[in-house]
């Protein structure tokens, strides 16, 4: 199953991407290899701008946790991810390290809550909390999303770059 939220790049550009939230027992399987690819949003949705995440380099790697009937419930996500973010616009743009590593827990309601140390990309879309912000944090982060996609930051500690504002 590659139900990755999108909250490290979309995400989790997670990038990414996601340590351990609250970890009910469950087995992990082994690390994968996987891939960020684009993230395009159009003009009002994050910024008053359409903006592009491409990866410029990347070394992910993804497992699954699954529950005792082997379903999966969360996944874990590490690696090096350099992103170039584009104001497409005017085509400024910025190369930032969203190499974090983070855990992302599904629920039995549909919402997940992810906690992330180290940098990340999220797209805060309207209606989420904070809304129409491109936020890169670092240091300790704790997200969650409700049933129907709506994101919270709940906590952060660290630095934060609004890369609405940066670009501009």
């Amino acid at each position: 199953m590659k139900r990755l939220v999108t909250v490290i790049i979309g995400i989790v550009f997670f990038a990414g991407a996601v340590g351990a939230a609250t970890a009910a027992e469950g087995s992990w399987g082994p690390w994968e290899s996987t891939y960020q690819g684009p993230i395009s949003v159009p003009a009002g949705l994050v910024c008053s701008f359409p903006v592009q995440a491409d990866p410029v380099r990347q070394d992910l790697a993804v497992r699954y946790r699954y529950d005792e009937a082997g379903n999966p419930d969360g996944y874990q996500v590490k690696g090096v991810l350099i992103g170039r973010i584009t104001n497409l616009d005017t085509g400024a743009s910025v190369e930032r390290n969203l190499s974090g590593f983070g855990t992302v827990v599904f629920n039995p309601d549909g919402s997940w809550e992810a906690v992330v140390t180290g940098p990340f990309l999220v797209f805060f879309r309207t209606g989420d909390s904070p809304s129409n912000k491109l936020l890169l944090l670092s240091g300790h982060t704790v997200l969650r999303g409700d049933p129907t996609g709506v994101k919270t930051l709940v906590s952060q500690s660290g630095r934060s770059e609004d890369l609405c504002t940066t670009l501009s």
